[in-house]
């Protein structure tokens, strides 16, 4: 079978990679884009809060009217138990911006990519990239299906997946370790608050989701982790009902689901733009869930290098113009890994009950300093 072919592929069909495809259509309709997804959208998916300063982001996209139409939950309040062991609660009617959302992702990401698909984009699903060679000015991508795309340039936007980092000649940097230890809860009628409780171990984090459901996790170092045995039913449950408000999220006769563990640490990958390459989203800088920049990073991000890699393909461009494109993007990707760096210490700091709990020491801000001195 020969090989599909395109100007640019867009690896990964999350937020990040949705949001670029969809931006090359609205800002380069010349350019044929194909976005690949590994997934088909049925298994959920971590990131269930969205910050109302997306609303801007989904208005230049040209959503604003269909993500409406999915009816998600507006987000009522934050409730925390950082700095204390009350719990602080901040309404959404005090907000300049307004209430946020509370997302299924699944759903979510969807609605991105159906939107990416009714504006032009080719759109392959459920068969991951696994290998990409260099293909004269581009890259042949082969496909877990074994078939192929050639293309001109890449957008790697594959959430917190490296697999491509050797082909790229990219390194991926880990500055700090952290896993979420996740359950969804069924039949929970919610209250419409993102509610968050520190702990010695860690912290929890939990929040509403359409059809009276809630997620609830456990966020702590990977050792933590297994010494308490979250992976286990007994072993979460025991933790959950050590907290003081988090377990009354959780009734005792609820319907508690799977596991779900995931990496939530911090990660970069270095060079943030490469040879007719452009890292988005998470691949480009996987944020700690406590700065709440996911999903909105990653439709800003998203954009950008859409923008980038537009430009990289101008058939007038010169050599001088295409170092200035990378030169520029480095610089946005590394401003803003400089400025949550600060901002997570910061957080961090303000939970200072524990200071010899192994978890809160290495968070302490000169150590947060340390290890995120580099950047991505």
């Amino acid at each position: 079978m020969p090989p599909a072919r395109a100007d640019i592929a867009v690896i990964g069909g999350g937020p990040a990679g949705a949001a670029a495809a969809l931006t090359l259509r609205r800002h380069a309709p010349r350019l044929a884009v194909r976005l690949i997804e590994a997934s088909d959208y049925s298994m959920p998916r971590p990131g269930e809060v969205l910050p109302a300063v997306a609303r801007s982001l989904l208005e230049q996209l040209g959503v604003m009217t269909s993500f409406e139409a999915q009816g998600f939950v507006a987000g009522r309040a934050l409730a925390s138990a950082w700095a204390n062991d009350e719990l602080d609660e901040r309404h959404s009617i005090f907000s300049a911006q307004g209430p946020g959302w509370h997302l299924d992702r699944a759903r979510f990401d969807r609605m991105l990519t159906d939107a990416a698909m009714a504006a032009g984009v080719a759109l392959s699903t459920g068969s991951a990239v696994r290998s990409a060679m260099p293909e004269r000015e581009g890259w042949c991508l082969t496909l877990a299906d074994r078939s192929e795309v050639v293309v001109r340039a890449v957008i790697w936007a594959a959430g917190r997946s490296w697999r491509l980092a050797r082909p790229f000649s990219a390194r991926v940097r880990v500055h700090g370790d952290l896993v979420a230890h996740s359950r969804f809860i069924e039949g929970v009628a919610g209250d419409n608050r993102t509610v968050i409780e520190a702990r010695p171990e860690g912290w929890w984090y939990s929040a509403d989701l359409p059809g009276d459901r809630r997620i609830v996790a456990c966020m702590t170092d990977p050792d933590l982790g297994e010494a308490l045995a979250l992976r286990s039913d007994q072993g979460w449950r025991r933790a959950l009902d050590a907290t003081r408000h988090m377990r009354a999220l959780v009734p005792v006769d609820a319907r508690i689901g799977e596991a779900l563990v995931r990496s939530a640490g911090t990660t970069t990958v270095e060079p943030a733009i490469g040879r007719r390459w452009i890292a988005a989203g998470d691949t480009l800088f996987a944020a700690d869930p406590l700065s709440s920049r996911g999903i909105v990073h990653a439709l800003r991000s998203g954009i950008i290098a859409a923008y980038a890699a537009a430009d990289l393909l101008d058939d007038d461009i010169d050599k001088g113009r295409e170092d200035e494109i990378r030169r520029r993007y480095a610089m946005i990707s590394t401003h803003g890994f400089q400025g949550y760096a600060q901002a997570l210490a910061g957080h961090y700091a303000e939970a200072a009950r524990w200071p010899e709990a192994p978890f809160w020491r290495s968070r302490a801000p000169v150590d947060i300093a340390r290890r995120m001195g580099g950047t991505s």
